[in-house]
Protein backbone atom coordinates (compact mmCIF):
# COMPACT_ATOMS: atom_id res chain seq x y z
CA UNK A 1 0.00 0.00 0.00
CA UNK A 2 2.68 2.38 0.74
CA UNK A 3 3.98 1.30 -2.13
CA UNK A 4 1.23 3.03 -3.91
CA UNK A 5 0.80 6.01 -2.02
CA UNK A 6 4.28 6.89 -3.19
CA UNK A 7 3.82 5.87 -6.82
CA UNK A 8 0.66 8.73 -7.09
CA UNK A 9 2.70 11.39 -4.83
CA UNK A 10 5.84 11.01 -7.63
CA UNK A 11 3.22 10.98 -10.38
CA UNK A 12 1.72 14.25 -8.99
CA UNK A 13 5.17 16.01 -8.72
CA UNK A 14 6.27 15.13 -12.13
CA UNK A 15 2.89 16.49 -13.54
CA UNK A 16 2.86 19.54 -11.55
CA UNK A 17 6.68 19.80 -12.73
CA UNK A 18 5.41 19.69 -16.19
CA UNK A 19 2.87 22.10 -15.34
CA UNK A 20 3.97 24.87 -13.71
CA UNK A 21 4.26 28.04 -16.13
CA UNK A 22 7.21 29.50 -14.35
CA UNK A 23 9.22 26.35 -15.15
CA UNK A 24 12.62 27.28 -17.08
CA UNK A 25 13.25 25.42 -19.91
CA UNK A 26 16.22 25.77 -22.28
CA UNK A 27 14.88 26.42 -25.68
CA UNK A 28 15.92 27.41 -29.16
CA UNK A 29 15.41 30.89 -29.76
CA UNK A 30 14.26 30.00 -33.47
CA UNK A 31 11.13 28.18 -32.39
CA UNK A 32 9.78 32.19 -31.19
CA UNK A 33 10.67 33.28 -34.69
CA UNK A 34 7.21 33.13 -35.58
CA UNK A 35 5.76 34.32 -32.45
CA UNK A 36 5.02 38.19 -31.76
CA UNK A 37 7.39 40.13 -30.24
CA UNK A 38 5.17 42.17 -27.07
CA UNK A 39 8.43 44.04 -25.02
CA UNK A 40 11.90 43.41 -25.24
CA UNK A 41 14.16 44.59 -22.49
CA UNK A 42 18.15 44.05 -22.91
CA UNK A 43 18.42 40.08 -23.43
CA UNK A 44 15.06 39.41 -22.19
CA UNK A 45 12.06 38.86 -24.62
CA UNK A 46 8.75 38.59 -23.97
CA UNK A 47 6.38 36.91 -26.85
CA UNK A 48 3.06 36.52 -28.01
CA UNK A 49 3.05 32.45 -29.02
CA UNK A 50 -0.84 32.13 -30.81
CA UNK A 51 -0.57 28.23 -31.37
CA UNK A 52 -0.25 27.79 -27.80
CA UNK A 53 -1.93 30.87 -26.57
CA UNK A 54 0.12 32.17 -24.50
CA UNK A 55 2.87 34.62 -23.64
CA UNK A 56 6.41 33.60 -23.20
CA UNK A 57 9.15 35.56 -21.49
CA UNK A 58 12.74 34.44 -22.88
CA UNK A 59 16.37 35.17 -21.60
CA UNK A 60 18.35 34.74 -24.53
CA UNK A 61 21.75 33.45 -23.99
CA UNK A 62 24.30 36.18 -24.31
CA UNK A 63 27.59 33.49 -24.75
CA UNK A 64 25.01 32.00 -28.06
CA UNK A 65 22.19 33.87 -29.61
CA UNK A 66 20.68 30.80 -30.70
CA UNK A 67 19.75 29.48 -27.78
CA UNK A 68 17.43 30.81 -24.64
CA UNK A 69 15.78 30.20 -21.70
CA UNK A 70 12.14 30.44 -20.84
CA UNK A 71 11.25 31.92 -17.97
CA UNK A 72 7.62 31.71 -17.67
CA UNK A 73 4.64 30.89 -20.17
CA UNK A 74 1.39 32.13 -19.11
CA UNK A 75 -1.83 32.15 -20.29
CA UNK A 76 -2.44 36.09 -19.80
CA UNK A 77 -0.68 39.12 -20.87
CA UNK A 78 -1.47 41.26 -17.76
CA UNK A 79 0.24 38.77 -15.51
CA UNK A 80 2.97 38.14 -18.66
CA UNK A 81 3.68 42.01 -18.48
CA UNK A 82 3.78 42.32 -14.76
CA UNK A 83 6.48 39.40 -14.22
CA UNK A 84 8.25 40.64 -17.33
CA UNK A 85 8.58 43.90 -15.75
CA UNK A 86 9.76 42.47 -12.47
CA UNK A 87 12.46 40.34 -14.22
CA UNK A 88 13.61 42.82 -16.38
CA UNK A 89 14.42 45.12 -13.26
CA UNK A 90 16.12 42.30 -11.43
CA UNK A 91 17.96 39.77 -14.14
CA UNK A 92 20.47 41.83 -16.03
CA UNK A 93 22.97 42.42 -13.61
CA UNK A 94 23.12 38.60 -12.52
CA UNK A 95 23.22 37.69 -16.53
CA UNK A 96 25.62 40.21 -17.28
CA UNK A 97 28.04 39.63 -14.71
CA UNK A 98 28.12 35.65 -14.08
CA UNK A 99 28.10 32.77 -16.51
CA UNK A 100 26.83 30.39 -13.51
CA UNK A 101 23.40 31.62 -13.87
CA UNK A 102 22.86 31.25 -17.20
CA UNK A 103 22.22 27.04 -15.89
CA UNK A 104 18.31 26.03 -15.87
CA UNK A 105 18.41 25.18 -11.88
CA UNK A 106 20.48 28.45 -11.46
CA UNK A 107 18.29 30.68 -12.97
CA UNK A 108 14.78 28.25 -11.75
CA UNK A 109 16.61 29.66 -8.03
CA UNK A 110 16.52 33.02 -9.10
CA UNK A 111 12.71 33.83 -10.84
CA UNK A 112 11.59 31.69 -7.62
CA UNK A 113 13.48 33.91 -5.40
CA UNK A 114 12.14 37.42 -7.62
CA UNK A 115 8.68 36.28 -7.33
CA UNK A 116 8.53 34.64 -3.32
CA UNK A 117 10.39 38.15 -2.62
CA UNK A 118 9.35 40.64 -4.73
CA UNK A 119 10.95 43.64 -2.01
CA UNK A 120 14.24 42.14 -2.26
CA UNK A 121 17.03 44.06 -4.03
CA UNK A 122 19.41 42.47 -7.05
CA UNK A 123 21.92 42.61 -3.65
CA UNK A 124 19.76 40.52 -1.66
CA UNK A 125 19.20 37.94 -4.60
CA UNK A 126 23.22 37.68 -4.88
CA UNK A 127 23.50 37.01 -1.19
CA UNK A 128 20.51 34.26 -1.02
CA UNK A 129 21.79 32.67 -4.18
CA UNK A 130 25.44 33.20 -2.78
CA UNK A 131 26.44 34.38 -6.02
CA UNK A 132 29.82 36.61 -5.46
CA UNK A 133 30.83 37.78 -9.43
CA UNK A 134 27.77 39.52 -9.22
CA UNK A 135 28.58 42.32 -6.05
CA UNK A 136 31.30 43.74 -9.14
CA UNK A 137 28.33 44.46 -11.60
CA UNK A 138 27.44 48.25 -10.10
CA UNK A 139 23.67 47.87 -10.11
CA UNK A 140 24.31 45.41 -7.66
CA UNK A 141 26.83 47.35 -5.95
CA UNK A 142 24.17 50.49 -5.50
CA UNK A 143 21.30 48.29 -4.34
CA UNK A 144 22.88 46.45 -1.46
CA UNK A 145 21.83 47.93 1.86
CA UNK A 146 18.41 49.09 0.10
CA UNK A 147 15.04 47.10 -0.26
CA UNK A 148 13.05 47.30 -3.46
CA UNK A 149 9.28 48.93 -3.13
CA UNK A 150 7.15 46.85 -4.86
CA UNK A 151 5.76 48.05 -7.88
Amino acid sequence: MQFFGRLVNTLSSVSSLFSNPFRVKEVAVADYASCGRVREEGQLILFENASSRTWDCLLVNPQNSQSGFRLFQLETEAEALVNFQQYSSLLPPFYESSTHVLQVEVLQQLTDLIRSHPSWSAAHLAVELGIRECFHHSRIISSSGRTRRPA
